[in-house]
């Protein structure tokens, strides 16, 4: 093709119409101009569809991880409205009497209270887009600004994860291997060496102490607050899984 326009260029400049050439020149120029034009228009259309196809995949990708963390968070919520359940029981027979005491299944109550959960989500495809700079190729404004929400909180999350670990750990846990059977609460843990203790439980002294009233206080004030952050990250994820779910 080259040659051909060459060939062109040369029989018009053989028989001097200059003229001719030059228009001729001019118009090849822009017929390249026009071929660059097309090549890029091209190129740019192949681009879009690559990005929109990066982008497909990782919505599709976020929608299926978020799927499973709602399930996740569900587990995680169920427990700790379990441990909230047993400290509001507990809290409620501070002050009762032998009798009373004797009506309830205190080492179940006490086991329960400590199975307050953290929710740990996964994601592996939200960090997968965060470092790979993916998440520019998202169109969806509210579902980039909604993924945003949804780390801020969990960082919030962690960070009160932190003060009710220490506290657990450090206050309310002790406090319960002074003064029950370990071994009694294993009993509803299914682990292979519960079983009655030998040790005898004085559980009325317990339930006259201010300090476990004020234990259970706390680890209420501690799971509510839990429960309050997992319903908020619950209906984040309910948005990100209908706005990745859309165009799927």
């Amino acid at each position: 093709m080259i040659k051909f326009f060459r060939k062109i260029r040369y029989d018009l400049m053989q028989k001097s119409k200059t003229g001719k050439y030059f228009k001729y020149a001019i118009g090849e120029i822009i017929l390249v101009v026009i071929g660059i034009l097309i090549a890029l228009q091209i190129n740019n259309w192949n681009n879009e569809r690559l990005n929109k196809l990066d982008a497909d995949v990782a919505k599709e990708n976020l929608h299926n991880e978020f799927i499973k963390n709602q399930n996740i968070l569900k587990t995680s919520k169920e427990h700790n409205q379990y441990a909230l359940e047993a400290c509001l029981s507990l809290i409620n027979l501070i002050g009762a009497t032998k009798k009373e005491l004797a009506q309830q299944n205190l080492d179940s109550l006490f086991n329960s209270s400590l199975k307050a959960e953290f929710y740990f989500p996964t994601r592996s495809s939200l960090d997968n887009i965060l470092q790979t700079g993916s998440m520019k190729l998202i169109e969806s404004e509210e579902l980039k600004n909604t993924l945003q929400t949804w780390i801020a909180s969990l960082e919030q999350m962690k960070s009160y994860k932190e003060v009710q670990t220490n506290w657990q750990n450090n206050q309310y846990t002790p406090f319960l291997l002074n003064t029950v059977s370990f071994r009694q609460m294993d009993i509803y843990n299914q682990t292979a060496w519960s079983g009655k203790s030998k040790i005898s439980t004085d559980y009325y002294s317990i339930f006259q102490s201010i300090q476990l009233e004020n234990l259970l206080d706390n680890n209420l004030f501690l799971i509510e607050l839990t429960i309050s952050q997992l319903t908020g990250l619950e209906t984040l994820q309910h948005t990100i899984i209908d706005l990745t779910g859309k165009s799927l």
